[in-house]
């Protein structure tokens, strides 16, 4: 199924007509008509992400991913692909589909290999200053476990996922910072149980 047949079976689900879709999207019934021919190679990232909240579904959905073997898709032809932002990842691996997905990001294609997981996490705060810079975009491989002394996102308490140092001990775990305003947090014995990794740090975009 292309592209534009999922948006016209998913807008008939919906019992939208073409002209109604557009008044939501914010487009007229014209380019409803284009996509759902597929004249459109390329949809917006913000229309994209906007029509796939209206038709209760996932922009991966709409563009077809589910065929391929990982959450990236080619950009244009370049040697780029798109990669999604999450906003948070205390759901794991599951936030793909759930409504999380705030944005989409190009990355080398050399940096994203084909079969695992990946995604864009924004950095707050300023722990792992001045490696990791509040604002910075980092890209994960998502996996449930990292080696010691890697950089990775993990969560506490099923809260919201922070980049750490993760170093591992005898029946310990214990998260650094790299800013040493913040002392480094230790796990241990069944604390270790607290802790979740969501997916291991490979690179770091920055934007001035």
């Amino acid at each position: 199924m292309t592209t534009g047949e999922r948006i016209k079976t998913l807008r008939k689900e919906h019992n939208l007509t073409q002209e109604e879709l557009g008044k939501m999207l914010g487009v007229q019934k014209a380019a409803i008509q284009k996509y759902e021919k597929g004249t459109v190679k390329n949809i917006k990232r913000d229309s994209l992400i906007k029509l796939a909240r209206i038709l209760d579904t996932t922009p991966e959905y709409i563009l077809g991913w589910d065929d391929f073997p990982s959450n990236t898709e080619p950009a244009d032809g370049t040697d780029l692909v798109m990669v999604p932002i999450v906003g948070r990842v205390a759901a794991g691996i599951s936030c793909f589909a759930e409504n999380n997905i705030v944005d989409y990001e190009p990355a080398d294609s050399r940096a994203v290999r084909g079969g695992e997981q990946y995604v864009f996490l924004r950095v707050v705060g300023d722990s792992m200053y001045p490696i990791f810079m509040e604002g910075d975009l980092v890209l994960v491989r998502c996996q449930t476990s990292v080696d010691s002394g890697s950089y990775a996102v993990v969560t506490i308490d099923g809260e919201d996922g922070v980049v750490k140092k993760v170093v591992y001990g005898d029946n310990f775990i214990e998260l650094q910072s790299i800013n040493p305003m913040y002392p480094p947090r230790r796990f241990e014995g069944e604390e270790v149980l607290r802790i979740r990794v969501f997916g291991l740090v490979k690179e770091i975009k920055r934007k001035f």
